[in-house]
């Protein structure tokens, strides 16, 4: 059964096709609106898909896990779609003209779950007498051992999650200097600040970083970092991705804190990114990007010397 994002986007084809129908009937002749389920399994994975597009049309797309919605890569557009639209659970598109044999155009979509398979290529292509309006992609019921392997992943997750609740409640009763040492948050080899320079931030051109201050102890770390909004609405960071720039290991981000509840166009705020004991090697290059609550803007630091 198609969910209710799906059950909306009917209505919008029939509303298309209806505009359609008042066109010339040869432009139009024996076309049908299709919906379809693909079920992806692990040894068909890399196989592309055929999907039946068509210009005047929109074709949407469900998925039953969520997508990597920023490794979605569509293969030379050359604007031959008029609407593509992105979101964790589903995708929007219409093309701008026929893309006939040896015109088609590629989508790869990556999931973000980890699980198999990682992704589904589809291949948007005309088709003379038919269009996938209503497409539920899903992947295969998994076996029991992969079941249980998730379940695993999933307990030894939540105990890690339990840790990191721990850690917080003891910063939640740490208050100034005494309470930190009597939380066990700073101890005999104290802590390091540093400051960056030439660091280059990449933010959409509306957000802009200075002032960077990192901060290294043997039971913590933070990044502390004056942004500037500089676009045209509100910003709030609430998300924090703190990686290895060499190999992409992620570092457990605690806390994303500023005092302010957002930033307001032309205003600046101090944004404080926390972590862990440091598990990178002091010094290396770390890769640092703070989203908003839908991941439409960011701040991203390639390399931050930490």
């Amino acid at each position: 059964m198609f969910s209710s994002l799906a059950r909306l986007a009917l209505p919008l084809v029939l509303l298309m096709g209806l505009t359609a129908a008042a066109q010339p009937q040869d432009a139009l002749r024996g076309r049908e609106l299709k919906r379809r389920r693909v079920a992806l399994s692990a040894a068909t994975a890399g196989n592309p898909v055929a999907l039946h597009v068509a210009p005047g049309y929109l074709t949407a797309l469900e998925f039953d896990s969520p997508v990597d919605r920023d490794a979605v890569v569509l293969g030379d557009p050359g604007g031959r779609l008029a609407l593509f639209e992105v979101t964790s659970r589903a995708i929007l598109l219409k093309p701008a003209m026929e893309l006939g044999p040896g015109r088609g155009v590629e989508l790869t979509i990556p999931f973000a779950d980890g699980a198999a398979p990682a992704r589904v290529v589809l291949s948007l292509v005309t088709h003379p007498s038919e269009v996938d309006a209503q497409v539920m992609v899903s992947r295969l019921p998994r076996t029991a051992e992969a079941i249980q392997a998730e379940l695993d992943e999933v307990r030894a997750t939540c105990a890690a999650k339990d840790a990191e609740l721990e850690v917080l409640r003891a910063r939640n009763v740490a208050s100034g200097p005494a309470g930190m040492i009597l939380a066990g948050l700073l101890n005999d080899r104290g802590f390091k600040a540093g400051s960056p320079e030439r660091l280059l931030s990449q933010g959409g051109g509306d957000l802009v970083s200075r002032d960077v201050v990192t901060y290294r102890s043997s039971g913590w770390g933070a990044v502390s970092l004056w942004v500037r909004n500089i676009g045209s609405h509100p910003w709030t960071p609430v998300e924090a991705r703190l990686t290895v720039a060499a190999n992409g290991e992620r570092i457990n981000v605690l806390a994303v804190r500023m005092k302010e509840p957002r930033i307001e166009p032309g205003g600046t705020a101090l944004v404080v990114v926390e972590t862990g004991a440091p598990n990178w090697p002091e010094g290396a290059a770390l890769r640092l990007e703070l989203r908003d609550n839908d991941g439409g803007r960011r701040l991203l630091i390639p390399r931050l010397p930490f």
